[in-house]
């Protein structure tokens, strides 16, 4: 079948047609751009795109310019990456070449994407080229989602911010993309707040937009208790982060409920200026009533070791009532008078002859007790002494000899200082008060639960 040849009539008049200029030249570069520049951008323009030539002279003598004012404004563009000028001075003959600023904006041309869309590659690529071409894929679908949602051209400077959200912060394609979609939603069309808001999420965690949305989800409960706990204080002011971080503390490390807070909130209620704090120690003296409150913050918590550095009287710890830590210290104690007489039944089986030197104990004791004073007491009194100390001597042999350590029918204290007291000899608190107000704030917790 024969074929049909078309052709055309060649452009007598380049001046009778249009000229394409790009929306990223509008956009992006004619905003900040000499007006001398901009005109010698267009001139040029209309002759390249119907490969015409011009000399210098006569462009410059059309723009009313001089032909030095021509080629600096070459220079201008070249500076900003839109055209490759090169002049020769001898011969006057100037080349200037346009860049599809497409080709820069997406890294590859058009008809590159539109080649290699939906085809497999014909090369072996490594792992990291994979990445970075799926990565980049990505990334231009962000920039064309971007554009379509604000209707307008995106910028050079906003897609490098929402490059560098993805290859520096490590926020994921898919994350960013949602934050996008997340807040144009709310009216919030900078690419600086979407990119902090993908930023924050990524940082809490969210790696995945299902992770995202659970985020979102616990937020907005959080948000409405808070909202419900400034309308009962009557406060008519936004919550700051300050805020946020005593009433999350009730949620999260004291567990209450929303009903409890709401419930504290009523205390507060007769006061001319309510404030959370106030709210706090109401719900910490109730805990406290209760068991205990720890004061200490996540990372102390999680860390469990006190700093070096800290002072006794200003490091964090757990706050427990007198009552709880008197009956804990009593608690400690008992569990270590049984675990003594355990200690002793176990050794008495297994040694008899160490009765026999409890029972001289026992006798030697007595006769301290009922000795009367006068002027030879004091000798009686030392070899009922030394009397003693051999017999402890003896037992620590027979200890060691079975195989027990010499200390092993000893009582145990966690505080050597009070016995386990919570007192000093003085009658002073002890300095070990503050360790166990620690252990006895898990403790009256776990009796409770």
């Amino acid at each position: 079948m024969a074929k049909t040849r078309f052709t055309r009539g060649d452009k007598k008049d380049i001046f009778l047609y249009s000229t394409n200029v790009e929306n990223l030249f509008i956009n992006e570069f004619l905003p900040g751009a000499p007006g001398d520049c901009v005109k010698v951008f267009l001139f040029g323009l209309m002759y390249a795109q119907y490969e015409q030539e011009i000399d210098s002279r006569t462009m410059a003598f059309t723009l009313g310019m001089t032909e030095k004012d021509v080629n600096n404004a070459w220079k201008y563009w070249e500076s900003k990456g839109l055209v490759s000028f090169t002049y020769d001075e001898e011969s006057g003959q100037a080349d200037v070449g346009f860049i599809r600023q497409i080709d820069l904006f997406y890294g590859k041309t058009v008809d590159d994407i539109r080649q290699n869309d939906g085809q497999a590659e014909q090369t072996e690529e490594s792992a990291e080229a994979i990445i970075e071409r799926l990565t980049n894929q990505q990334l231009r679908e962000i920039f064309l989602k971007y554009q379509d949602l604000t209707g307008r051209t995106v910028s050079r400077v906003e897609t490098d911010k929402l490059t560098d959200a993805v290859k520096l912060y490590n926020i994921e394609p898919d994350v960013l993309d949602f934050a996008i979609d997340y807040c144009i939603g709310i009216d919030k069309y900078s690419v600086d707040y979407i990119c902090k808001v993908a930023l924050r999420w990524t940082e809490e965690g969210a790696r995945d937009v299902a992770a995202v949305k659970q985020m979102i989800d616990r937020h907005s409960k959080r948000n409405d208790a808070y909202r419900k706990i400034f309308a009962a204080l009557g406060f008519n002011r936004m919550h700051n982060p300050s805020d946020r971080e005593i009433m999350d503390r009730w949620f999260d490390e004291m567990g209450c409920s929303l009903a409890e807070v709401l419930d504290a909130c009523k205390a507060a209620g007769g006061m001319r200026e309510p404030n959370l704090r106030y709210v706090n120690k109401v719900i910490e003296n109730r805990i406290l009533e209760k068991g205990g409150v720890n004061t200490r913050t996540a990372d102390q918590r999680k860390a469990a070791v006190p700093s070096a550095t800290a002072s006794p009287q200003t490091e964090e710890t757990a706050k427990v009532s007198r009552k709880v830590l008197r009956d804990y210290y009593e608690y400690i104690r008992n569990e270590e008078e049984s675990r003594y007489k355990t200690r002793i039944a176990e050794v008495t089986n297994a040694v008899p002859a160490i009765k026999d030197i409890f029972s001289a104990e026992t006798r030697l004791n007595s006769m301290v007790i009922t000795m009367n004073p006068g002027p030879d007491a004091r000798e009686k009194r030392a070899q009922l002494k030394e009397k003693r100390y051999e017999l402890e001597e003896e037992k620590k042999a027979l200890l060691k000899q079975n195989g027990y350590p010499e200390d092993y029918l000893q009582r145990k204290y966690r505080c050597n200082i009070c016995k386990d007291s919570g007192y000093t000899d003085e009658g002073r608190v002890c300095t070990c008060a503050k360790e166990r107000a620690e252990e006895a704030y898990k403790w009256i917790q776990k009796r409770n639960q």
